[in-house]
């Protein structure tokens, strides 16, 4: 109270010196010798505790310490301390700045006057608001140096928003005005008390000057946010348009047929990303960007393209997929009786076996799923269960389709045919009765040769008897039993199998040296067959053709 009186009795601008603080006592220094009688030790302990508090300002040599200055003042020595100059009054509150600095953190601007009070609350409040934004400040440094990306675009480069801090206000470009705001609110966690904000050192123009970088953390804070809401969909919308490319629906290569279905929506995606991107940054480039208002129409953009995928997905999938029914007849034909008699019959050496192989393979190739569900796709674009990728499987089939030669209008129609799983298991279905068919001649010309019937009369009746029936009937007993068909091999051994490719007759056939007569391209021919059948007996050669 001694001390406070001292100081509060001068006027402002005057200085309470050492010697009005302590006297000398027949030698020895006293504060208020005939009072509170304090060594000089306590009395610097009781100055800094009335520093701390803001109620003056201490000056030693070559310094002085106010409210802000603790730390030094802490790191100061006794010795100094106690040889202190002089006390002074703090500085006037310095109101305008508090206020600009509370609506500058998006306070009251009114609290700065309950500072003025000593209420801690406020205080407390600016410290809490402070250390926010800060981190704020560091998290958008962060998004600066990493970049903030939509749909492939990234949103945050400096062109985009270096303009909401600009040179005029002195911060420079936006990373820079950024990092002069960041020490400027890390300067503020010093005023942790209303003593402290007694001497704060910044003006009202120089707290507002920092205005424009708290606005783009506002405007960043809102382009994260619409990032958050639409980004899923975005990256969804990115993955389904990825399985989609423009050659995955019914539409050959090379035709000026108009795009459908997911080649249209390809399309569309495109065109809808361009037109969303282009909007964004419009609205970027504004003083003032405004995205809450284009988020619902992106909202909406976005989520009918999602339902467009969907539903033609769907369609997609039932075609290129067996369902519950188809998937027990492709079981029936894989299990079927006249699959396993040519099963059995591919195991004697005249029989195209390679012909068995591919079909099986193809039959194998159908892939069955019936248990996709919208919910499904609304996770993720591609069927869980089964992978189906529309782009993927269907340039296979409409790269094995141009290769038939056929012209675009029959290229067009088998590529929807034979994208649709269940046409394709009914086409399987009638081939395996014409390869029955097919074999069963085969067999029936080879023992109608003289050399197979001359190898007959050496077979066992029980042996022989089947194979006559079978020529008889020309039918072939069902099931077909071990014993039928080692007696064909048994008569068929004679005969011997040599094998076109038809890719080698076709390099056998080639002419290089321009147009051949009949003439030619039959002698070419009959060199291949002659090489073939080179050291064979010509009577008992059979010639089976094979892919």
């Amino acid at each position: 109270k001694f001390i406070l009186d001292t100081v509060k009795a001068k006027g402002h601008g005057q200085v309470v010196n050492r010697s009005e603080i302590i006297q000398d006592d027949h030698g020895l220094e006293y504060m208020n010798p005939g009072g509170g009688r304090l060594e000089p030790e306590w009395v610097a302990v009781i100055l800094a505790s009335l520093v701390y508090s803001g109620d003056i300002v201490l000056a030693i040599p070559g310094k002085k310490f106010d409210a802000t200055g603790l730390q030094q003042l802490a790191a100061t020595g006794m010795d100094e301390l106690v040889r202190f100059k002089h006390l002074e009054q703090p500085k006037e509150w310095n109101l305008p700045a508090l206020k600009s600095l509370f609506e500058l953190l998006g306070m009251t601007p009114g609290m700065a006057q309950l500072v003025t009070q000593g209420k801690e609350e406020p205080v407390q409040n600016l410290q809490q608001a402070v250390g926010k934004i800060v981190k704020r400040i560091v998290m958008t440094q962060q998004t600066l140096r990493e970049g903030l990306s939509f749909w492939g675009l990234n949103l945050v480069s400096e062109s985009r928003v270096a303009g909401h801090v600009s040179s005029d206000s002195g911060l420079g470009t936006l990373d820079s005005g950024l990092e002069n705001a960041k020490a400027f609110f890390e300067s503020l966690q010093a005023y942790s008390s209303p003593g402290k904000l007694k001497n704060f050192r910044y003006s009202a123009p120089e707290v507002l000057a920092h205005e424009k970088a708290v606005k783009a953390l506002d405007e960043l804070d809102a382009l994260r946010e619409f990032i958050m809401d639409h980004s899923p969909t975005a990256a969804w919308l990115a993955a389904a348009e990825a399985s989609a490319s423009r050659s995955s629906e019914f539409r050959v290569a090379g035709s000026e047929s108009k795009p459908q279905g997911l080649d249209l929506w390809v399309d569309q995606v495109k065109a809808i990303r361009g037109d969303v991107l282009d909007s964004i940054n419009s609205e970027l480039k504004t003083q003032n960007p405004q995205l809450a208002r284009l988020s619902s129409e992106v909202g909406e953009k976005l989520k009918k393209l999602k339902r467009d995928y969907i539903n033609q997905y769907i369609s997609l999938h039932a075609r290129a997929r067996l369902g519950v029914n188809d998937d027990k007849r492709k079981a029936g034909l894989l299990n079927d009786q006249r699959l396993q008699t040519l099963l059995k019959l591919a195991g004697i050496d005249l029989m195209p076996r390679q012909q068995l192989t591919d079909y099986q393979n193809r039959l194998a190739g159908l892939k069955s799923c019936f248990a996709l569900t919208e919910q499904n796709l609304d996770a993720s674009p591609i069927c869980p269960h089964c992978q189906f990728r529309p782009a993927a499987e269907m340039a296979v089939t409409s790269s094995e389709l141009r290769v038939s030669g056929s012209d675009n209008s029959q290229l067009a129609t088998r590529h929807a045919q034979l994208s649709n799983a269940s046409v394709i298991l009914n086409a399987l279905d009638d081939e395996l009765d014409r390869m029955l068919e097919n074999w069963t001649k085969a067999l029936l010309s080879n023992l109608e040769d003289p050399i197979t019937q001359a190898n007959m009369d050496l077979l066992k009746i029980d042996d022989r008897e089947p194979l006559e029936a079978f020529i008889k009937s020309k039918e072939l007993p069902v099931p077909l039993d071990s014993n039928f068909v080692h007696a064909l091999k048994e008569v068929l051994s004679g005969l011997v199998k040599v094998t076109v490719k038809a890719q080698e007759l076709q390099q056998a056939l080639q002419v290089t040296d321009g147009p051949a007569t009949p003439a030619e391209m039959k002698k070419r021919f009959e060199e291949y067959i002659d090489q073939l059948t080179k050291g064979k007996d010509p009577a008992k050669v059979r010639i089976v053709m094979e892919g």
